[in-house]
């Protein structure tokens, strides 16, 4: 493990020093991947799972430091998330569907390939609901980048938000965004946030019981200096919404969608998650390697519906 001098944090809100500890540092984790993303931490088996999406590897760490392959090849995977069974879920950009991982990831279901009869995009960030709902975004990433995905034509006529229920039935539920990457549910499960990397915007939708949207205005831009764009996003217990982009992870109010401030990281960072026993190590994907920090935020559960 690597530890790096104390943190750059970019405070624009007073309310952003209550959140990080003066003296905490950046720790580097695992290091030599291709393009890190995904990250999702198990809380029942205390491990660490992320993607990376050019080498099409899924790896497990655990906080012993040790790193194994959970999959490969990956059909060069990105975004997961845990269902309320605890099962991995997973975007695969190559394949263009939504998979589950059974007994332990040995057997992989395909859970959504086609949209009106035809391939979607490339699915890339998934969320799951308490009522065993799952969302993801579909931009084309994974048609237009060779390091990201296997370069074709687009079959859809849009970069979709999904909603697939329990019973199998697959819902567009968005279809005006230029490249939907990140989404994030409220506690409560009454907004749902997609941001869009080209317009480096975070829009919100307010979910009726059925799971149709309505609203989605501008919630917040995403506005800074340094590599990196809108991407990974996640809400936490506290009050906060995380969502990366220009420098490292932004750090936004629910309250006022003000921005506190910036986690700065040393490489383009991906994506995130906040894990560990509490709930307050946040893991952040960063190009070629993986990062954590201790901070005074707590995440929502990671098995929506039940505590760790």
């Amino acid at each position: 493990m690597r530890h790096h001098p104390p943190m750059t944090i970019d405070v624009r809100d007073p309310r952003m020093r209550d959140l990080i500890a003066p003296d905490a540092t950046l720790d580097r984790i695992a290091t030599g991947f291709g393009f890190t993303e995904g990250p999702v931490w198990h809380p029942g088996e205390g491990w660490l799972m992320f993607s990376d999406i050019a080498r099409s590897v899924q790896h497990r760490w655990t906080p012993d430091g040790a790193l194994s392959v959970f999959r490969t090849p990956s059909n060069q995977a990105n975004g997961n998330c845990l269902d309320r069974e605890g099962r991995i879920v997973t975007c695969e950009h190559a394949a263009s569907r939504l998979v589950r991982h059974e007994h332990d990831g040995k057997l992989v279901r395909p859970l959504a390939t086609h949209w009106n009869g035809r391939e979607l995009n490339s699915p890339n960030d998934v969320i799951c609901d308490t009522r065993g709902r799952i969302w993801f975004t579909d931009p084309t990433y994974g048609r237009i980048r060779p390091d990201l995905g296997l370069v074709r034509d687009p079959e859809q006529d849009a970069s979709g938000v999904y909603r697939l229920d329990p019973d199998g039935t697959l819902a567009r539920v968005a279809d005006d965004h230029e490249q939907p990457n990140g989404l994030c549910l409220s506690a409560d499960e009454r907004t749902l946030w997609v941001n869009d990397t080209p317009r480096g915007h975070v829009r919100a939708w307010d979910v009726a019981p059925d799971g149709t949207l309505a609203g989605g205005a501008v919630w917040a831009e995403v506005r800074g200096e340094g590599k990196g764009a809108v991407d990974g996003m996640k809400v936490t217990a506290c009050g906060h919404m995380l969502v990366n982009g220009p420098g490292g992870v932004h750090v936004h109010a629910l309250s006022d969608a003000r921005s506190l401030g910036v986690i700065r990281t040393p490489e383009m960072s991906t994506n995130f998650c906040l894990g560990g026993p509490d709930r307050t190590t946040l893991f952040v994907t960063a190009t070629t390697s993986v990062y954590r920090i201790a901070t005074r935020l707590r995440g929502l559960p990671m098995i929506p519906g039940r505590a760790p």
